[in-house]
């Protein structure tokens, strides 16, 4: 999409899916990799789009299979969701699970806005391709994903209603046919799925709400989390909110995961007025207040989600930040909103 200050990029582990079809089929993962820059051991990770989508065109070929998208998205799990996986399959209905999808799907995927519209008795996904030359491979892969794992969350075969594809259609469609089962359109200005209305309430197969409330917050923090843009410092807080779940936060793992030398990043914090502790200082309180004005959230899954092993740890930072005690902050800011929406 146009105006976008940074390329769409793709996680690490949802990239697995794909060295999981290529083991299971033959390929080791590192004649796979041989010759590129990634490694995607770190499922933390993220690669930009335009190669992620490489490194499936890159199987195709090696395994000779023009069809490689589909048939990795036949195989894809929960955890090659990440938190977004676990926060869907918890939820009560598929419409509950689809709108996780939605807000969540840039953990997986920055697709960029993704659209979601009423038309004609069918919920209808939109999303605009990236490039003037849309990704067949993986488009494919995000299609088919998307579905089986929709089948998996209800235990049936969801039909879509209709699918349109961005990219002109290849010479079979003997495979897409089989797994989409519905009519397909190519060339389109844009990529969308159709599901029927009818089919949003169907009950998921094993709902939790306490775990999904628990993977939502989670996810909430990837989110706030997910680097955007190009500025450094921006990158440097989502990778210490990022890291504050593994303890501790080392200002030489930051350096490394932004391509600079410790001194470097010293040099252009102390550019900013900062140091890396005062940084982290930061991103912890930011954190901090917004999990607290969350009334579902315990002060010791607060205390967990920003990197103290105890809660007493937690309770002195913030009253050393705020001036309040994190229930005093709570009580506030629970008054405010209370006030605001009367």
């Amino acid at each position: 999409m146009t105006g976008r200050a940074s390329p769409n990029t793709v996680s690490n582990a949802y990239l697995h899916a794909l060295l999981d079809h290529a083991q299971a089929c033959g390929l080791p993962p590192e004649r796979l990799l041989d010759g590129t820059s990634h490694s995607l051991d770190d499922r933390d990770g993220r690669v930009t789009e335009a190669a992620a989508n490489a490194l499936f065109e890159r199987a195709a070929l090696l395994l000779d299979d023009p069809d490689l998208g589909l048939h990795v998205g036949e195989g894809i799990r929960p955890g090659h969701y990440g938190a977004l996986g676990y926060v869907a399959m918890n939820c009560g209905t598929l419409a509950e699970a689809l709108d996780s999808l939605r807000r969540y799907q840039a953990l997986v995927i920055d697709l960029g806005e993704v659209g979601i519209a009423m038309q004609a008795g069918h919920l209808v996904l939109r999303w605009q391709p990236e490039t003037e030359r849309p990704y067949r491979q993986l488009a494919e892969f995000n299609l088919a994903g998307l579905l089986s794992f929709t089948r998996w969350l209800i235990g049936s075969a969801a039909q879509p209603a209709w699918i349109d594809l961005a990219y002109p259609a290849p010479a079979s469609l003997r495979e897409h046919q089989r797994i989409f089962a519905c009519p397909l359109r190519f060339d389109t200005e844009s990529y969308r799925l159709a599901l029927p209305q009818s089919a949003l309430g169907t009950a998921l197969i094993q709902p939790d709400p306490a775990m999904r409330e628990l993977m939502q917050r989670l996810a909430e923090q990837q989110l706030a989390a997910l680097p955007r843009g190009d500025d450094l410092l921006a990158q440097a807080r989502a990778l210490i909110a990022k890291g504050l779940r593994q303890p501790p936060v080392e200002l030489d793992r930051i350096a490394t995961q932004l391509a600079l030398s410790p001194r470097s990043l010293q040099r252009k914090l102390a550019d900013a007025g900062l140091s890396f502790t005062q940084l982290i200082e930061q991103v912890r309180r930011e954190l901090a207040e917004r999990h607290l004005r969350d009334a579902t959230m315990n002060l010791t899954d607060v205390a967990f989600l920003l990197g103290y092993s105890e809660q007493s740890a937690f309770q002195r930072a913030f009253k050393r930040w705020s001036g309040q005690t994190p229930a005093q902050y709570r009580a506030q800011a629970s008054t405010q909103k209370a006030g605001s929406s009367s």
